[in-house]
Order: structure tokens, then sequence, then C-alpha cells
């Protein structure tokens, strides 16, 4: 008899329901966390029996690696949930050394008594005796791929749609899925590709630490399906530090070849282009994403980037407005509205965005009052003394993080303040200039300066034109491979969309 039961049970008092994971009884009801009521359902099909240790570790975490401490504490929260529910009628035995086994108390006292076959009487019995053993064992083993199925798509879905910095959101159903499947390839893989990025974004207290069980879960998924496309990705990116432009390219495309519709993979593709200069490839890539999800706020807020960029303003901003109610607290769709705003000469509806205090939490890429108020002022009305003021301000914050930075390059660019621009992109990209040396690094800021990660696409935005005339635009690229990266791929940067 398989464990993963699809329909209620009763045992003594008590109903046990594994398809909503609760228990009721006498005294109330009980939410299950997975895998407890994986064990639970695990002694109900010893009927009895002592069900040893060794064996639960094998049923419910298969070659995973714990401790003792970690089935102690379920069999801990089960004893609870089921004193709690069933008034003491269910209970679980320890026998010394060897294991566990689940007895029942008859109403009105007496002796304790094994469960027997008898005592489970499930509903719906004469459905589960029509099935026979072999079919029970099919439909139970189908439900458990399919709950297996539902947590990695909500994994999926959450790691897509996230900012990078929250990135986590998505491990608790990704580890609901491996509590009941722990072998699956996916999983694993969205699992991989969900630390990587909160490694590499800021989200993680321990970056180190996060990227290694990156790489741990990576080759896990690995070793099941060498395919596996999320963990291949996330193995790309663990790696990119040790790649060039050409390189990383290549990489992404062979996977992009092997896993044309993974929206995972197209992101990336559009991301890495944009990065390098090549906004109508980029924006091919990404209206693939849009097509196949149209409902996820990731691929729309890079169409309203790419729209601007490519000189279509007033789609950009329409589609900015459209996106803001959807998703108000999603801190890309705050910031790519934002940003249109504030550079096509919309200071006033920048200024009220900022001066509402309505900007979306966990944002990696800090728009603070200090640095936007004088900035926007000089957009606005732009004369010695306010040009100055926004001067002195978007330096002092291109020396707190990467992320404030890459604004104040782009402010000063649009501004005229040429010299200045550079001096921030110079310590920015090339670790160079006065400015380098002042800026603290921050474990928990959005990693922008880095060229080898390929996180230059707000080099080739609509404020930096001014930067991108100028004379020493070509040295930089030089300077970070992506001049070199140019001339091995025959293309020239662009800003325009295709048609």
């Amino acid at each position: 008899m398989n464990a993963a039961a699809t329909f209620p049970l009763r045992v003594a008092e008590l109903t046990i329901d594994p398809i909503r994971r609760r228990i009721a009884g006498p005294g109330g009801e009980a939410p299950m966390e997975p895998l407890v009521m994986q064990l639970l359902l695990q002694l109900v099909d010893r009927q009895g029996q002592v069900l040893p240790r060794r064996d639960l570790f094998d049923h419910l975490w298969g070659n995973a690696q714990v401790g003792d401490d970690s089935l102690n504490r379920l069999v801990g929260s089960l004893r609870k949930a089921l004193e709690r529910t069933s008034s003491g009628a269910v209970q679980i035995e320890t026998v010394p050394r060897v294991g566990y086994r689940l007895i029942t108390e008859p109403r009105g006292g007496g002796v304790t008594r094994p469960i027997t076959r008898r005592s489970l009487i499930a509903a719906g019995a004469s459905s589960l005796v029509a099935l026979g053993g072999a079919g029970l064992w099919r439909a139970r083993k189908q439900s458990r791929v399919a709950e297996a199925r539902r947590w990695i798509d909500r994994g999926d879905i959450l790691l897509r749609d996230a900012v990078p910095l929250q990135a986590g959101d998505a491990l608790p159903p990704l580890r609901s899925a491996l509590g009941i499947d722990p072998t699956n390839a996916k999983a694993l893989g969205l699992l991989a590709l969900a630390e990587e990025t909160r490694a590499n974004n800021g989200g993680s207290a321990n970056a180190g630490e996060t990227l290694r069980a990156a790489e741990e879960a990576a080759r896990a998924a690995l070793q099941r399906d060498p395919g596996e496309p999320h963990a291949r990705l996330a193995m790309i990116d663990i790696t990119a530090g040790n790649l060039d432009w050409s390189q990383m390219e290549d990489r992404l495309e062979a996977l992009r070849a092997s896993a044309p519709a993974n929206l995972h993979v197209l992101g990336s593709m559009t991301s890495f282009l944009q990065a390098a200069g090549r906004t109508s490839r980029s924006w091919l890539y990404n209206e693939q994403a849009v097509a196949a999800a149209p409902t996820s706020p990731t691929p729309q807020w890079r169409r309203a980037l790419r729209l601007w960029t490519g000189g279509r303003d007033e789609e950009a901003v329409n589609l900015s407005e459209r996106l803001l109610p959807l998703w108000p607290r999603h801190a890309l769709v705050w910031n790519a509205r934002f940003m249109i705003l504030a550079f096509t000469g919309r200071t006033g509806a920048a200024s009220a965005m900022l001066r509402s205090g309505a900007g979306a939490p966990g944002n990696a890429h800090p728009v603070t009052l200090a640095q936007w108020l004088p900035t926007l002022d000089a957009f606005a009305e732009p004369s010695p003394t306010s040009i100055a003021s926004a001067r002195e301000a978007n330096l002092a914050a291109a020396q707190l993080n990467p992320g404030q930075a890459t604004y104040a390059a782009m402010a000063l660019s649009h501004l005229g303040e040429i010299d200045a621009a550079f001096a921030v992109i110079d310590g920015l990209l090339l670790s160079k200039g006065p400015l380098v040396a002042n800026r603290p690094i921050v474990p928990r800021s959005f990693v922008a300066n880095s060229p080898s990660w390929c996180r230059t696409q707000w080099l080739f935005l609509p404020p930096l034109a001014a930067v991108r005339n100028d004379v020493r635009f070509k040295g930089l690229c030089e300077e970070i491979g992506l001049a070199r990266y140019w001339r091995q791929r025959g293309v020239r940067p662009d800003t325009r969309l295709p048609g």
C-alpha cells in the first residue's frame, strides 16, 4: 500500500485528508506540512506494525542527506497535531532503537491497540476495492506526482515574475515539491536558479553559501537530467565571471536552442543582448516571452524599456501606465514607469511618484529623495545653479551603491555633465578614478558593476546617448570587452526596434 493516499481515511475518531493535507477529530482540525502528512500516511500504511527509522528516511527524503533532527522534528510535529485533534485517541509509539508505530485508544478508555485494516474506513471504500491493488497504487502515485507538479509550477511562476532581489520567494513551494519528490530534476533546477539569483542579486545575507547551495542543487538536477534548462542556466550564471561576452552568448544560445520556449532562458537572452547594445535582437526574444506569458510582469516592464530605448516614447509611457496598476508593488514595474517619465520630460509625474512614498519595496535600484529631487528640478528647469545641485547630489549617490551609481550616470549624461558621467562610469565598470575608493561594498546591493556578468543594459538607454557619442565611449567598450565582442560577431550596437 502506497502512502501517497488520495481519498480521505478514518482512523478511530480521526479523519485524514491527504489532498487538503488536513486532519480533523473531536479536538478540531489541523493543517499538515507535506512531509508531516507523508509521515502519518506511512505509519497508517503499516497498520500498527513498527515502521523502522531507516525506512522513513528513504520514504521521506530519498537520497538527500538529512540528520536525525529532521525526522525527530517531523515526529514531534505529528504528535502535537494528533494530540490536539484526536484528543489522545491516536498516538505515535516509539519503539526504542527501531522506529515508530501508530496506535489507537478506544473511546471510554482501555488498553491501547495497534491499528488494523478494519480500523481504516476510507470514504468511498467501494471505489477503492474496485480499483484493486495495482490501480490504487497508480492512482495514489499520480496524485503524488500531481501535487509535486503544482508546487513546481508555483515556484516557477514566483521565480519568473519576481524582482531578482526577491527570488527567495520561490524557495518554499520548490522545497515542498522536493519534500514529495526529492529527485525531481525540474524542481532541483528551479531551486538552483532561485538560489543563484538570490546570491548574485543581493537577496541573500550570505551570498557565498547561497551560491554553493545553488551549485549543489544544479549538479543534482543535471545528474538526473543532463538537459534540465534551469540547472544549466544557473551553472552559466555561476560561472559567468570566467566567460567573455562571446562565450556567454554561445552558452546562452545553445541553451535556448534546446529549450526555445523556456521563459527564464528567453529572459536571460533578452537581458544579455540589451547589455551588449543589441536592442533590436533583444526585442525579438522579449516579444516571444510576452506572447508566451502575457500575464507576467517581467517581459512587460522590459518591453516598456525597449520601447523607450527604440524612441517610441508615447508607447512606452502608455504601456508603463497600464502596468503600474496591475503590479503597483513590483519594484521593476515601478522603476520602469519612473525612469520613462523622468527622462521624457514628464518630471511632474515622476516627482509625484517619488513624493507619494508608494515606491515598491525590495527595490534593487533605490530611488531616493536626496538624489532625485534635485535631479528632477534640474530636468524641469535647467540652470547653472540647479544643474550644479543635481551634479553634487548624483556624485554623492554614486558613492553609495551600484544601483544609485547607474542612475547617476544616466542623470549626469542627460544634463550634459559628460565628464562627471564618465567619472561615475569609470568607477562603476572599470574600478578607476576618485569615486571607487569612497564607495563601500554593499553585500545586499544589486551587483551592476561587473562587465563580465553582462549587466550593462543601462549603458544603452536613451539618457546615455551623449556618453555614447563621446570619443571616450569607444575606449570604455574596449576595456570592458564589448568592442571585441562586436568585432567577433560582426555586429554594431543599435537602439532600433524591428519594423
